[in-house]
């Protein structure tokens, strides 16, 4: 599939029209014009005569790389030059050095302090290229890494004959530089993640042309006692402000945190000296094949359907613990249930709040659980429930709201216990329906959690006796899960697993629940953490699984507990401790990849939407695909960064590296929950403090975010191309179409790839034959509208 992040930006601007091409009748000097879109001017250039000349100084000539542009011309300078590859799909402007060592490097990030390594890429392509050093430069830019696999054009980054190239300042005036070569052995794809810990091995580092074997990303450090600048430390430590960069270590003693040196010190830290630094790379590609596009045109092509990275305002949330004890046990939000546009919210919260600095009237004591609007993300005061413990799970039925938890009365009334049906819109007990928990070991009797499956609400925790039903029956006596008629909430007593321990979460479908979390039986049958039942009575495992060969991360046995179990399409996902979550397949239970997450982060919770599946934890750091052993990852295929929730391909397992959401948490714990809203919205829910940047500042979350989705829709498809005949070339007008995100660009193909963009609705190209030509929209979410079918020159 393309790379979709590539489109070429920086045409905003106002609709005129352009003219780009090469004539292949004249002869040097005569010179076509051509012209280049640079921002929103027009800048002419000529061309060479006899063929396409891939210079690199037009979209029309975009050359493969900048060390095809040095080999073709010798003289080529150091500048902005017009690149593409097939995977890059459309011509872009970059920053090749065309000096150092044979020329031909791209830059694809420059800096001093404050990288984040993450794969998105930091402050976008424009700047990484128009502002490539100098003190403007020192707040660090860097490609987004699908950008990068574009110029790599597929290529393997330890295949890379040169290797990544680090260009480091010695001095404070930056007059004196290092260069450094990292041979990669292991990534398949570009991954910033230099400050994995483990990192990135490398095959050999080098110097200033001195070479050594081994070391990796996070520290190289080779004879750095000796010679102070042989390291790079690229791990944040607190003696540095937390600041990541392409650090020397402690033996550099120069360096201030001016905003004009070279090498930046964190002041009063002690820190390393961490200078500013440019990461190239050189694919020595010289030629590539398009494939032919056939004369109906091309297909519509449109980025993953993923949610935005931005989080949406919420002006309300929930504040404080009832307990104020820390740990995971103790959290603003463990719970939410959609109803219309309407969230409920539960956890172990003491107060709703609107903002930061809440005015008189404006943090209201509403204990564990509280309704919002999904839309407006006010509170909604009518909802008002008592519970006198915490809420662990929601689960809408038949109409009722349904809670799960560790409470022991609800609007003090008798038999609700851990479990009570409520209604909707004023929180008052639900007539009709009632069923409570009770458990016979001496512990609290916790509903931990809900699911909803037809004519049963299934329910599982620490309890081991339930009862329900109107009238309510006596007690029936099972091992922490059981499941409930939902018209009335009557226990069935037919169905009584008897699990080993607590049940943390479960599924349920047409024919299994499926069920995680500290047991290692059921029903006397072995369970490892997971167990699959079946729905007939009485419950019993679903023979003929392979349910046994799970695959947990750690041997400690203590350490192998599950809570997120979920069933979506024709996969399983399993997570837990010890920071692992992985696919299955439905159909026998066999393993199809996992992750592992470093630094801590046990995965919590997980949701689906629109076919990415969404995973949780109180991982802030690294993932490792295909990782399967803690605490060292050594199997892993590819790291990359992640930030409390991380994206998931439904149909592949694949993690999606593009989404990296901005939240941060009030102590670390992370999201205990999420859910889709009726709008598409995921809601994060947990010890959640901090929202994406709005501004001036971070927006405000009060134990919950919201993030709804990136724009996945393609534009309209133009229509009525036509190509008239002029002087030199060919003059293409067409009929524009529109967008749901509003403006759009249009992309030109002559014969097999795109040779302009432009948001103007006619082109001249002056290139003499026959050609193709085809146009399609793109919107600045990088979605490409169907094309044109073919028109022919005329």
């Amino acid at each position: 599939m393309a790379v979709r992040s590539s489109i070429v930006r920086g045409i905003r601007g106002r609709s005129r029209a352009l003219t780009i091409g090469v004539t292949t009748a004249a002869v040097v000097g005569t010179g076509a014009v051509v012209f280049t879109t640079q921002g929103a001017q027009s800048t002419a250039v000529s061309l060479s005569a006899a063929a396409v000349t891939r210079n690199g100084t037009s979209a029309a000539t975009a050359a493969a790389s900048c060390w095809a542009i040095k080999q073709s011309n010798p003289a080529a300078a150091d500048g902005i030059y017009w690149l593409q590859t097939p995977t890059l799909v459309a011509p872009e402007q970059f920053y090749c050095d065309m000096t150092t060592d044979g020329g031909g490097w791209v830059l694809i990030g420059r800096g001093r302090q404050a990288w984040n390594f993450a794969y998105p890429g930091q402050q976008g392509a424009a700047n990484v290229r128009n502002t490539p050093t100098g003190p403007a430069a020192f707040n660090p830019a860097a490609l987004p890494g699908d950008t990068i696999n574009g110029l790599l054009n597929g290529a393997n980054v330890k295949d890379l004959p040169d290797g990544v190239r680090i260009k480091r300042a010695t001095n404070v005036d930056g007059t004196k530089w290092q260069e450094v070569r990292w041979k990669f052995a292991k990534p398949t794809k570009w991954s910033w993640t230099f400050d994995a810990d483990p990192a990135h091995p490398l095959t050999s580092v080098s110097f200033d042309g001195t070479s050594f074997s081994g070391g990796d990303t996070g520290d190289t450090a080779r004879d750095s006692a000796l010679n102070p600048t042989r390291r790079i430390y690229t791990r944040e430590r607190k003696e540095n402000g937390w600041a990541r960069g392409f650090a020397y270590g402690g033996y550099v003693t120069a360096g201030s945190n001016s905003p004009t040196s070279y090498l930046w010190k964190s002041g009063n830290l002690g820190g390393d000296a961490i200078p500013f630094a440019q990461v190239f790379i050189r694919p020595k590609i010289t030629s590539v094949t398009y494939p032919e596009i056939p004369q109906g045109g091309t297909p519509a092509d449109t980025k993953p359907p993923l949610i935005s990275n931005a989080t949406s305002a919420t002006p309300w949330g929930v504040t404080e613990t009832m307990t104020g004890l820390p740990g995971e046990a103790h959290l603003e939000v463990q719970g939410f249930a959609v109803n219309g546009n309407t969230i409920y919210v539960g956890g172990e919260f003491k107060n709703v709040q609107k903002g930061p600095n809440p005015a008189a009237g404006e943090k209201v004591a509403q204990p564990y659980l509280a309704a919002f609007d999904t839309q407006t993300g006010e509170w909604k005061p009518d909802f008002r429930p008592k519970l006198n413990g915490s809420v662990w799970d929601l689960q809408m039925v038949g109409g009722k709201l349904v809670v799960g938890g560790e409470f022991t009365k609800a609007n003090d009334a008798a038999n609700t216990a851990g479990l009570v049906a409520l209604d909707p819109v004023t929180g008052k007990n639900a007539p009709g329906w009632q069923a409570n928990v009770t458990a016979t070991n001496g512990g609290a009797a916790v509903v931990r959690t809900l699911d909803l499956q037809g004519d049963w609400l299934y329910a599982g925790g620490t309890f081991t006796k339930v009862r329900g039903g109107n009238p309510i029956t006596a007690d029936v006596t099972l091992g922490r899960a059981a499941r409930f008629r939902a018209s009335d909430g009557r226990p069935d007593g037919t169905w009584k697993p008897n699990f080993s321990a607590m049940v943390m979460e479960l599924d349920a479908t047409a024919e299994r629940v499926y069920f995680a979390g500290h047991f290692t039986s059921v029903s006397g049958q072995p369970a490892r953490k997971i167990a699959v039942l079946g729905t007939a009575s009485p419950a019993a495992k679903v023979p003929g699984l392979n349910d046994q060969n799970w695959q947990p991360s750690d041997p400690d046995i203590q350490k192998q507990y599950q809570q997120i179990i979920r069933a979506y399409g024709d996969k399983v996902w399993v997570g837990g401790s010890e920071h692992v979550f992985q696919s299955y397949t439905a159909s026998a239970f066999d393993r199809i990849r996992g992750v592992i997450t470093k630094p801590g982060g046990d995965f919590q919770a997980a949701a689906e939407i629109n076919g990415v599946v969404y995973g949780s934890c109180h991982c802030y750091k690294f993932v490792y695909h295909d990782a399967d052993k803690w605490p060292t990852p050594s199997t892993w295929s590819q790291i990359q960064t992640s930030n409390a929730v991380i994206a998931f391909d439904g149909k592949t397992g694949e993690p999606l590296p593009n989404f990296w959401p901005s939240l941060a948490t009030r102590a670390g714990n992370g999201p205990f929950e999420l859910t889709r809203d009726n709008q598409g919205c995921l809601w994060v829910g947990g010890d959640v403090n901090r929202g994406s940047w709005a501004g001036s500042g971070y927006q405000w979350a009060g134990g919950f975010a919201k993030f709804c989705a990136s724009d996945a829709t393609a534009p309209g498809k133009p229509s009525n191309l036509k190509a008239t005949a002029v002087d030199g070339g060919v003059k293409l007008t067409w009929t524009g179409s529109t967008d749901n995100s509003g403006a759009v660009k249009y992309e030109i193909l002559r014969d097999d790839r795109v040779v302009g963009v432009t948001t103007s609705t006619t082109l001249t190209d002056l290139v003499a034959g026959a050609h193709r030509y085809y146009v399609r929209a793109a919107d600045w979410s990088g979605n490409r509208s169907a094309s044109t079918a073919a028109v022919t020159t005329p």
